[in-house]
């Protein structure tokens, strides 16, 4: 999917959106434009007079969550190799475009769990918004935001979030043999310390939180291989349906991470599953499985 300046223009009569108002809107885009120019060109260097108030990221996000509402009505169908809706993956990429615009201009989280979560769904929404090279350059930008925490001492399902932060980064810097090569070799090493650290993780002394621990684990694993399948086929493209391998995977992982009440985990895998769906697209020689995987993942 490539973003389509119709499809921009037909967001403004989104439910979302258009509850906003035009003012708003109008509002909006004046900051978002002033607090990029002032992260382009550095506090320092010039004297723009443009001071922030404490108000505008709180307006900011109720702005960046219409956009994302109407993004995410589409993501299931950008998440298919085709699809019967040809208006659901367009809004999908312009309103993920749009939520993109707002949210790389706000300051990252310094919370850990909530610090990854925030770069995961950046890096998905320009992904899928169609804005890759502005995504380089942010990243570019960031330092301690895309530093992948230490596993040290970590709980097993921290161990396992932190090293598959580590893979989706890699995975959004550059895809390079080399990086996905590294990724599965992440991935393989993780399925080699599950047995010595999984049975740990599950003796909380409560029946409801070894459930709940039991849940996040199941999307966590399903998570790794639905990463280590998108690595291996980018690298060999040789996998026989690799759409539906990939929605096998993701759906397991987004059921899982629903039924654990972790709402934050499952709106993350939606966006790397419409994610994943597009690299797999964008590599060369897959276009045979987007005409016929369709039936398999309906």
């Amino acid at each position: 999917m490539r973003l389509s300046e119709t499809a921009l223009e037909a967001l403004k009569e989104h439910w979302a959106v258009a509850a906003i108002g035009v003012d708003e809107l109008e509002r909006a885009n004046t900051i978002i434009h002033q607090r990029f120019v002032r992260q382009a060109a550095g506090k320092k260097q010039i004297g723009l007079g443009l001071a922030e108030n404490s108000g505008e990221e709180a307006f900011l996000e109720r702005i960046a969550l219409a956009f994302e509402l109407a993004a995410i009505e589409g993501l299931e169908e950008l998440s298919r190799p085709t699809g019967e809706n040809c208006h659901l993956p367009d809004q999908a990429v312009a309103a993920s475009s749009r939520t993109f615009d707002i949210r790389r201009l706000l300051p990252v989280p310094k919370e850990t769990h909530d610090r990854l979560f925030f770069v995961l769904q950046l890096s998905a929404m320009a992904y899928c918004g169609d804005r890759w090279s502005e995504l380089r350059r942010w990243y570019r930008e960031q330092g301690e935001a895309l530093k992948t925490p230490s596993v040290v001492g970590a709980e097993w399902d921290h161990r396992l979030l932190y090293r598959l932060f580590d893979c989706w980064t890699l995975l959004f810097r550059n895809q390079s043999r080399g990086d996905l090569d590294r990724i599965r070799e992440i991935v393989a090493g993780l399925r080699n310390d599950q047995n010595n650290n999984e049975a740990r993780c599950l003796q909380n002394g409560s029946e409801a939180m070894d459930r709940m621990i039991a849940l996040r684990l199941a999307a966590l694993y399903n998570w790794a291989k639905g990463t280590e399948s998108l690595a291996t086929y980018m690298l060999q493209m040789e996998q026989d349906d690799p759409f539906g391998t990939l929605h096998k995977h993701f759906e397991a992982g987004i059921n899982a991470a629903t039924a654990s009440g972790d709402a934050r985990f499952e709106l993350t895998l939606r966006w790397l599953h419409a994610t994943a769906h597009i690299m797999v697209k964008d590599t060369p020689g897959s276009k045979a499985w987007a005409v016929n995987s369709h039936t398999a993942i309906a």
